[in-house]
């Protein structure tokens, strides 16, 4: 017969194996990788580009739903770093863990994908996307009738494109994409953002006045080199038009920032920017049949929401779409970070990479989208 001492150290041992135990496999569950990612390239047949990516998918066996990210305007790696962020890192392991697959590769002469950069224009760049749809329509885990994209900015602008002309692409999600002209938006983004940095009424209108007399230059395109010394030409004379609190802030601008003009008329002159300035959203989304979740936020400063919502909603019911949701979201800036400014330069300055109320609703609507049946149009254009 047991004493009670006994029957107590047997139960206080008895507690601890258990403790033990839970122990174990709550650590077991943080280590076990709830995901598998693989390194996959695919080639542009357009030009010949070698695209670089990573492929990662649930760490279980299955046909899953899959979405090609396309990142943002300049040349990005596969994890869109910027600012110390990787946000598509971040989007890409979400995602996995709630059971969608995902294919994110870097830009054409970035990291390790190879290509001709210098004259790449939206329309290649969102190609070498289509390459990589492509590419994941001969993979067996993925599921041929779930292949969306998912694109950032000027990856939203190609995924219009894509979407537009492909009607086998099962969805769209638009991150902090544009519903008016990108040179409307150049325009009063560029407004807003004089405007949070708190600069003049005179700044802020000479900064519009140059804007719109380079960009007719940038639209008639050309050669390179005209159009940069044309662009040059307007930046100049432009300068030398300024008075007042106009005037003595671009001096004091330029004196920190030297060069700054002859870069920006550089850049402007070159066939991304030159194909971006005659960009019109509305032109592709009044063709999108697919779903499509359009995601702006409040304090976005490059993609004004109460600029571009309005448009992008009614391009979309324009066309007859029957499945659009455009949201815009509070206190989220263009990268989709939480936010109190929008401003660029508190990209850094914040923690997150990516919010997760916005990660949940991107994941939320597409495995809503996923796991309803598909149509017969759908299942026609693979029998």
């Amino acid at each position: 017969m047991k004493t009670n001492n006994q029957s107590v150290l047997n139960f206080r041992s008895y507690i601890l194996i258990l403790i033990l135990f839970a122990t174990y496999n709550s650590c077991g569950l943080k280590d076990r990788k709830l995901f598998i990612e693989e390194d996959v390239k695919f080639i542009n047949p357009l030009d010949g580009a070698i695209l670089a990516g990573t492929f990662s998918k649930p760490a279980y066996e299955g046909n899953f739903p899959t979405v090609v990210l396309i990142s943002g305007s300049g040349l990005q790696d596969r994890d869109e770093t910027v600012n110390g962020h990787k946000p598509f890192k971040v989007l890409s392991k979400y995602l996995n863990e709630q059971g969608i697959a995902v294919l994110r590769f870097d830009d054409r002469g970035i990291g390790e994908s190879i290509g001709d950069v210098w004259n790449a224009t939206i329309e290649v760049f969102a190609s070498d996307a289509l390459a990589g749809i492509n590419y994941l329509k001969t993979r067996k885990d993925v599921n041929p009738f779930r292949i969306g994209i998912i694109g950032h900015s000027q990856g939203a602008m190609e995924g219009m494109m894509l979407a537009s002309d492909f009607d086998d692409i099962a969805f769209l999600i638009m991150l902090a994409g544009p519903g008016v002209p990108w040179a409307e938006n150049m325009v009063k983004g560029n407004e807003e953002n004089l405007r949070r940095q708190g600069k003049s009424t005179e700044s802020i209108e000479a900064g519009t006045q140059l804007l719109n007399k380079m960009i007719p230059i940038m639209q008639a395109g050309g050669n390179y080199e005209n159009i940069k010394t044309d662009l040059n030409k307007v930046i100049n004379k432009w300068k030398q038009s300024l008075t007042g609190s106009a005037k003595t802030e671009i001096q004091e601008f330029d004196k920190s920032h030297p060069g700054f003009w002859n870069t920006m008329a550089s850049e402007y002159a070159t066939p991304i920017y030159l194909s971006a300035v005659n960009f019109n959203p509305s032109e592709y989304l009044i063709n999108i049949d697919c779903p499509v979740l359009s995601i702006i936020g409040d304090k976005d400063i490059q993609v004004l929401s109460s600029l571009n919502n309005p448009a992008i909603q009614k391009a979309l019911e324009q066309g007859g779409n029957k499945n659009a949701t455009v949201i815009e979201m509070t206190n989220i800036n263009h990268l989709l970070q939480e936010c109190k400014t929008g401003l660029v330069s508190e990209y850094a300055e914040i923690e997150e990479s990516f919010n997760e109320e916005v990660l949940k609703l991107i994941t939320d609507w597409i495995n809503n989208l996923v796991n309803a049946k598909p149509s017969d149009e759908m299942l026609d254009k693979y029998r």
